[in-house]
């Protein structure tokens, strides 16, 4: 009995020497990934809906410059044509007429100076002669420089009549398509008339009003949402390119927004909403849009708190914010102070989070 019980107590001895050899086991620290957002979006006050024409941003009124009979027109309304390439033609022949006879005009113009010319020196020759007289000399050269100035004139009004020919022919100024087509061949046509409207190729912008109540509270070049019934369900966004100086029909002043990257569906003619931001009208600071998510409650109303990301030490900071009334979303929140843009803050599972806490961002 007394044998067995000591090598009991051998075996329980020599367990306890083994576990105490044994080293402590590590403790490892649990890295939480987070998913985050960069706070970029300032928050807006109230917003404008307007109605607008979609419109080329380069569009001209084609016309001739001179008046006369319509022959032909080359193009019709949607028609995609290049530079250079007929629109429309006139009547020529009351041009070629009026070139041919200015042509004859200054053939006759030529010969009389040649003849001036000749008589112009033999008065001269007989001048130095003593057989003619200074009056006889002094005619003589009046008549020629008279003939040569005929000739002058003559010349001029021939590269008239060659220029009107030439305006007969009326050509693209650049590559686009027809928006609008005003008269049709055999009409007469006075100088100036449109007789198509071409739209260029390239951006698109939308022509529209602003009252003169909120002009005040609108800028060049603010961003703009812009809807249209052929993709209302993805509105485009814009900017404000320019706003007119004096107020139009109605007191109100002439607006044009540019599309950024219109879809292919989108052409001039087509009606639009423009949606723009309007300033404040007092003297708040700029407020920063974040999710609704990355905000922790605070005992105070519209307060709360929000963790942003320290790349530095992979760590996040708990910050409080300030949040403006009255603006926003039903998934975005106004922050009035304690963001700006840049931060990186976590939207989820921030009430899981401490100050100083290690993290790691989520992966995509």
């Amino acid at each position: 009995m007394h044998r067995r019980l000591s090598q009991m107590v051998l075996v329980v001895g020599a367990v306890m020497a083994l576990v105490a050899c044994r080293e402590e086991p590590e403790l490892i620290e649990q890295v939480r990934a987070i998913k985050t957002v960069t706070v970029t979006e300032t928050a807006g006050g109230a917003t404008r809906q307007f109605s607008g024409i979609v419109q080329a941003t380069d569009s001209s009124s084609l016309s001739f410059q001179i008046g006369g009979t319509v022959q032909e027109i080359r193009v019709d309304i949607g028609d995609q044509v290049t530079k250079d390439q007929v629109i429309a033609v006139l009547d020529k022949e009351p041009f070629e007429l009026d070139v041919q006879s200015a042509e004859a005009e200054l053939r006759k113009a030529q010969s009389d100076e040649q003849h001036k010319k000749s008589e112009y020196e033999r008065r001269r020759s007989l001048y130095e002669r003593d057989v003619a007289s200074k009056s006889e000399l002094d005619v003589a050269l009046y008549a020629y420089r008279k003939a040569t100035s005929d000739v002058q004139n003559a010349r001029a009004k021939l590269n008239l009549v060659r220029r009107d020919l030439h305006y007969t022919t009326l050509r693209a100024p650049f590559d686009g398509s027809v928006a609008a087509r005003s008269v049709d061949a055999f009409v007469e046509v006075p100088a100036g008339q449109e007789i198509v409207r071409l739209d260029a190729k390239g951006t698109l912008e939308v022509a529209f009003d602003i009252p003169e109540t909120i002009i005040s509270r609108v800028a060049k070049g603010a961003s703009v949402s812009i809807a249209l019934p052929t993709v209302r369900d993805q509105p485009i966004a814009g900017n404000i390119t320019f706003i007119g100086s004096a107020a139009g029909t109605a007191n109100a002043f002439p607006a044009k927004a540019r599309l950024i990257d219109p879809p292919d569906a989108i052409h001039p003619g087509m009606t639009a909403d423009v949606t723009l931001p309007l300033a404040s009208s007092d003297a708040q600071e700029t407020a920063y849009l974040v999710p609704i998510a990355a905000l922790a409650p605070a005992d105070e109303p519209e307060q709360g708190y929000v963790f942003v990301y320290d790349a530095a030490s992979s760590t996040v900071q708990r910050k409080p914010v300030r949040i403006r009334p009255g603006v926003g979303t039903d998934a975005l929140v106004p922050i009035q102070e304690g963001v700006q843009a840049g931060d990186v803050i976590a939207v989820a599972g921030v009430t899981f989070l401490t100050d100083g806490q290690r993290v790691k961002l989520m992966q995509p």
